[in-house]
Formats: C-alpha cells, structure tokens, sequence
C-alpha cells in the first residue's frame, strides 16, 4: 500500500476504524502511521512565508486523563499546561504549524518557533499580545497588531486576522478527528497536516 494512498487515508479516518477497515491488527495500522510521520518530520523545516503573513496562537486540550487539576480538584485557568500552544503562521499560501508547549507562550517561545520562517521585512499581522516582540524585533519584521478590543465582535471577513482564523478552524478539525491519539505525537499530526494543506495542490486536500 502506497504511502500516497496511506496519507490520505489518515485524514479521514482514526487508527481504529483503519484498522477494522482493512482487517489488520492495531499496531499494524499504528506501523503504517509511523512511516508517513517519519518522512514528514522536517517537511516544515524550509516553508517560508512572506510578504504578509497573519500569526496566532490555538489551543487544544491534553487528554482527560492526563489533566492536571488544583489541589481542591477544579481546573486551572484556561491557559494552563492542559492546553498545547499551537502557533500558527500564514501567507495565505503556505502555513506554518508549530506545537510550542503547554500554556501562554512566551516570546522565546514565539522566537524560536517562527526565526526560521519568516522572510524578513515581510509585513506581519497579529495581535497585540507582548509574545512576538522579539519575532518582529530579530525578523525586521513590519508589525501590523490589533488589540482583542478592536477585533471583538468583527464578523469573520471584516477580522484582520481571518486568515490565521480560519487556518487555526481547519487544525483543529482535524486534531479533533483523531481524538485519541498520543499527545506526544501533536507535531506529527502538525506536519501531516502542514503536508496536507500547503502547494503543491494535490488531492489530499479531497
């Protein structure tokens, strides 16, 4: 079986239903996911995005069972390291998809998940959280920054950001289509998708 076809398969179904589709054990399914994942893993390494490039932050929740309660049992705040910071760059042609921890990222953090991406003096559209100060500093980057204020209420195609918006909606749908799978494995996911949804244009995108 091709690791074309293995690859569009993935974005359809979970390891599961792959499995009982195609009557094979598990960790047969599980061995074939590996594969794609190992071939992918620096697939991010050399995307550029330029010009104009829209930047934010998603999050996705850690499995329940791994979450970590307060000492009386509730949840912490809603930033905390029961939700991976997934930062996300794009130039409306190519997206950049990086896991960078657990948590409110801090500029470190945004620095160097994104100094290898950006083509300098692009013009870089984002918020007006302290986190991509250093990017926009260390890039040579034109800052374009609007604060949650003024954003607050826009509908999607008036939202400056609508382009990194929609990209965080399109991850998301997928990270929530394979539910179950190892949190460790988030960037794989990450660069699978990357593979996905960045040119050439082909029919994994169907």
């Amino acid at each position: 079986m091709s690791i074309g076809y293995r690859l569009n398969l993935f974005r359809n179904v979970s390891v599961n239903a792959d499995s009982w589709n195609n009557k094979n054990a598990f960790s047969t399914s599980r061995y074939w996911m590996e594969k794609p994942f190992l071939i992918l893993d620096s697939h991010q390494d050399k995307i550029i995005v330029k010009k104009k490039v829209w930047l934010d932050e998603t999050y996705y929740s850690v499995m329940v069972k791994d979450a970590v309660l307060n000492d009386d049992d509730t949840k912490p705040r809603v930033l905390s390291k029961n939700k991976t910071c997934i930062g996300v760059a794009t130039d409306k042609t190519n997206a950049v998809i990086i896991a960078k921890g657990y948590g409110k990222p801090s500029q470190k953090m945004s620095y160097e998940s994104f100094i290898n991406h950006m083509e300098p003096h692009s013009t870089l559209v984002h918020d007006k959280e302290s986190t991509h100060k250093k990017l926009v500093k260390d890039s040579d980057l034109v800052s374009d920054a609007y604060s949650s204020k003024e954003l607050k209420g826009l509908e999607e195609i008036d939202n400056p950001l609508d382009p990194v918006n929609h990209t965080h909606y399109l991850v998301k749908r997928f990270l929530y289509a394979h539910g179950g799978f190892k949190r460790s494995q988030v960037q794989s996911y990450l660069n699978l998708y990357s593979f996905t949804l960045n040119p050439p244009v082909t029919n994994w995108r169907r």
